[in-house]
């Protein structure tokens, strides 16, 4: 699902939403509030349409039992080509998990418990003062002022011009401090200096942020998420390319 990753491997099934609306749910205590996987789903959902982000495809993993519910969203707004990002959901009806989301350009899930993204957005316990729809609310509002300081990133660096000299020194760069495995420096170079892809083309910060995602690809999954979001944190915080 491109920037949305969901791995499926440990006493779990991939399961559509229709299925989810299928699992039964314990029933609430004085002080627990289970709820249903279907219902955390739609109302996500329904807050993200009423901001005007369209869920582009998802997915879900659960737990044979029923209790336990990975998924991931890809996101756009409605208004947008290129802006998409992405929503991670873990949760658990059994005590054991918290209902959490987590966000960014670019999120992996996995039942073993890996839950990486740029931002948790959400990380509630079921009490009984759950208000659901309010703390989606809540999220989203976290999601959409991060995900806007995302794209203002992502703006500045297809506006920053950078020279030959410049870009062979952020890839040395970058593989000296070992973001990408040294095996990806040819293959990057190449994608960035005779690109065959029209969005490689420009010889802009994104262009050469885009050659390094690209080789990143070939990386296992588990590895290639904290390599990608430590080349966002390089390529947006440090200013690694000089204006």
């Amino acid at each position: 699902m491109q920037n949305a990753q969901l791995l499926s491997h440990v006493d779990t099934d991939l399961v559509t939403r229709e299925q989810l609306a299928l699992v039964e749910t314990p029933a609430a205590t004085r002080s627990f509030k289970p709820v249903p996987h279907v219902e955390l789903v739609n109302t996500l959902e329904h807050v993200l349409q009423l901001n005007h982000i369209t869920i582009r495809k998802e997915q879900f993993a659960l737990r044979r039992d029923g209790s336990t519910l990975f998924g991931v969203l890809q996101l756009a707004y409605q208004d947008t080509t290129d802006g998409m990002a992405a929503l991670g959901i873990r949760t658990a009806n059994n005590r054991t998990m918290s209902i959490q989301l987590c966000a960014g350009l670019s999120v992996f899930v996995c039942d073993n418990m890996v839950f990486r993204g740029d931002l948790i957005a959400l990380n509630r316990k079921h009490t009984a003062g759950l208000h659901l729809r309010t703390e989606i609310n809540h999220a989203i509002l976290r999601f959409q002022d991060h995900f806007g300081r995302l794209t203002g990133e992502i703006a500045n660096l297809k506006e920053r011009p950078v020279s030959d000299t410049d870009a062979k020194a952020v890839l040395h760069d970058v593989f000296v401090k070992g973001i990408l495995p040294i095996r990806l420096l040819p293959e990057a170079s190449h994608l960035y200096f005779e690109p065959f892809v029209d969005e490689f083309k420009p010889r802009t910060a994104w262009s050469l942020h885009n050659a390094f995602t690209a080789v990143a690809k070939e990386m296992p999954i588990t590895t290639r998420m904290p390599a990608i979001q430590e080349l966002g944190r390089y390529f947006g915080m440090t200013n690694g390319i000089q204006d």
